[in-house]
């Protein structure tokens, strides 16, 4: 029994029928040797609405949500640099978590490239805390300050192993003055420059906002200098410049990109260094990046992705 050719179909490009214990001898979307991609096309059935729906038509936005919710994403993270401050709790969200509330409330869910790495909801956060992280953690390695007495050092050490968290926290935040725009719901623009965003949709009461990339942006890391009173407080900054001149400069050439004359940046040469490992370790984890094979990689999700295809196009793969 030969089902009836569709109306957009010649008959001379009529496809085959498939029996249940026939095999399909080409993968789903591949017109088998004969076909055309046009008659391939025209006989292809009409997708469910379903599988459309996963395609929204309208761009769904980030939601609102509070700061504590943000952090609350990243809370494992957030224990593992306290246990690397060697704080106790009471000194760590007296003095460090402020940091983290205030970077959440202005980089909240945006991400940091529109393609690339970190390119998911909440993206800029995680690198901000990830790369601060690191960071951090690399100062035990290294001596701040080494022409200095070792009582100077020992009064500086907390002081350099701040700052250089800091630098790890906002080395990307130039980003969100030159990459992106953002919107909310009735079309207002958020001014980077004057308020940090989750404070902007409170005052706008916005339940949702929405993120345009900007064509061909300019990287250009010394817009992070404007952007840092309102991610670190003037108190914070006045601590790390206590009983020393070389902190502050050091922290501010590190997030704006200018060498320090003739001195060597130790606060920055960190900071790349741990955004370089955080960057590259996205790439390999990032599902979308996989590109090629290599040899030893494991090849069950392309099998996988291979039979959910065949089993899709027909019920004899059941």
């Amino acid at each position: 029994c030969r089902p009836p050719a569709p109306p957009n179909c010649p008959d001379s490009e009529q496809l085959a029928p498939i029996s249940l214990d026939q095999t399909v001898p080409f993968a789903a979307g591949v017109p088998p040797i004969g076909v055309s991609m046009a008659a391939a096309l025209a006989c292809t059935p009409m997708q469910s609405p379903a599988s459309l729906a996963a395609f929204p038509a309208t761009d769904p936005g980030f939601a609102a949500l509070p700061v504590p919710d943000l952090l609350a994403s990243a809370d494992a993270l957030v224990s593992r640099i306290r246990l690397c401050f060697g704080l106790s709790r009471d000194t760590f969200d007296a003095e460090v978590q402020p940091l983290l509330q205030r970077y959440a409330s202005y980089v909240h869910l945006l991400p940091a490239t529109a393609d690339n790495y970190f390119s998911s909801p909440a993206g800029l956060l995680n690198l901000g805390l990830e790369v601060a992280f690191y960071s951090l953690q690399g100062t035990d390695a290294h001596i701040f300050s080494g022409r200095s007495t070792i009582s100077a050092r020992r009064q500086l050490e907390p002081r350099w192993r701040l700052a250089t968290f800091i630098g790890g926290l906002c080395c990307e935040l130039h980003r969100v003055l030159s990459h992106l725009i953002v919107t909310d719901e009735a079309g207002g623009e958020w001014p980077q420059f004057l308020v940090p965003l989750c404070d902007w949709l409170v005052s706008r009461s916005a339940t949702r906002y929405f993120v345009r990339w900007r064509p061909n942006a300019t990287e250009s890391r010394g817009l992070g200098v404007f952007a840092l009173p309102l991610v670190i407080p003037a108190a914070t900054l006045q601590y790390l410049a206590q009983d020393n001149s070389v902190i502050v400069p050091h922290l501010l050439s590190s997030i704006s990109g200018q060498p320090v004359y003739r001195d060597h940046n130790v606060l920055d040469a960190l900071v790349r260094r741990s955004l370089a490992l955080v960057i590259d370790r996205n790439l390999q984890a990032n599902a979308d990046r996989y590109g090629v094979p290599q040899f030893g990689s494991h090849l069950e999700r392309y099998l996988v992705d291979a039979m959910r295809r065949l089993a899709s196009w027909s019920p004899s793969w059941f």
